[in-house]
């Protein structure tokens, strides 16, 4: 379950940037803020996974 609700933690911050970034682009171009956020997004869900089974490898399972 620690997993799981640490993944959502990353998934919320991750996404939160990437709203961010693509903002950015959007002075440029509106496409251009869509395509980002989409790679954005994929990239986010793939990196909270990463990082959210290491930090619970860490500091969770170690501790027990």
């Amino acid at each position: 379950m620690g997993v799981i609700l640490i993944f959502v933690a990353f998934v919320v911050l991750g996404d939160s940037v990437a709203v961010g970034i693509s903002y950015l682009f959007e002075r440029i171009s509106n496409t251009v803020s869509l395509m980002v956020f989409f790679a954005l997004f994929i990239f986010v869900f793939w990196a909270s996974w990463q990082l959210a089974v290491r930090v619970t490898e860490r500091y969770l399972v170690r501790s027990s």
